[in-house]
């Protein structure tokens, strides 16, 4: 791809990532190493795709809406994913044939995506957990990311402050971002961290492009889905790549 295009991603991107890391330039700049664009048509692993957009801008748009095709090419033939995670994967798939809702096609792509960390963190938990928080400790059984949320609200807790199994709890979406960098290597980190902001923009009604998602980003991220659920234990030590991890942190 001509270094001009490269940099209208590059710069389009920084324009209103949240979530950057100090080296998700270097990995974008490498993603692209196996794109081409001219003249309408993106081609990405040696296939083609007709833009309906032939501007930058589409451009973009074809780039956000793809992330895990273009950031992380890793699939599997068959996917052991959750209900939930099948339906978000099939209607995202379904919606892209349409051919007529891209917007909402790539927000349940990167719904699939955002479910799958709240589905790993689930995982995570495992039977039984105890909650700690303003003194008191709470043994509970059975829950899920969503209700223990709401069971930390309901008892007035500040999530920031409370421990889960001895860990702090991932209340907001960076944290949950941040929990989940333990299991992830750059690239997907990365995918997380970026297709989850594009969502929120997707969500608010504030996205700025002509998104083009394909079919084939929708096999990688069920892929990845797989991956982090599949890497997930209940009560699985985060230690040993946390410290691994700090050298890679924005200062």
């Amino acid at each position: 791809m001509k270094p001009e295009y490269q940099k209208y991603i590059i710069d389009g991107i920084f324009d209103f990532f949240q979530y950057p890391e100090n080296y998700d330039k270097i990995i974008i700049e490498n993603s692209m190493k196996n794109m081409d664009y001219r003249d309408g048509i993106v081609t990405l692993e040696s296939v083609d795709y007709k833009l309906d957009d032939n501007t930058g801008e589409g451009l973009l748009g074809f780039y956000l809406a793809n992330l895990p095709a273009v950031l992380v090419k890793k699939k599997f033939d068959k996917y052991v994913l959750t209900p939930r995670l099948m339906k978000l994967k099939n209607d995202s798939s379904e919606l892209i044939r349409l051919k007529k809702f891209n917007e909402l096609a790539t927000l349940d792509l990167y719904l699939l995506l955002e479910m799958s960390l709240r589905c790993s963190y689930s995982k995570w938990l495992g039977d039984r957990i105890t909650i700690t928080g303003n003194g008191n400790e709470y043994n509970m059984a059975n829950y899920d990311y969503r209700k223990l949320k709401l069971y930390i609200r309901r008892k007035g807790l500040n999530s920031r402050d409370v421990l889960i199994n001895g860990r702090p709890f991932p209340g907001s979406q960076l944290a949950l971002l941040n929990w989940a960098s333990h299991f992830t290597d750059r690239n997907t980190g990365l995918l997380f961290r970026l297709a989850l902001n594009v969502r929120n923009l997707l969500a608010h009604g504030e996205n700025e492009w002509p998104l083009f998602p394909v079919n084939e980003s929708v096999d990688y991220a069920a892929s990845v889905a797989e991956s982090i659920l599949e890497e997930i234990k209940p009560g699985k030590d985060m230690e040993p790549i946390k410290k691994n991890m700090h050298s890679y942190r924005r200062k």
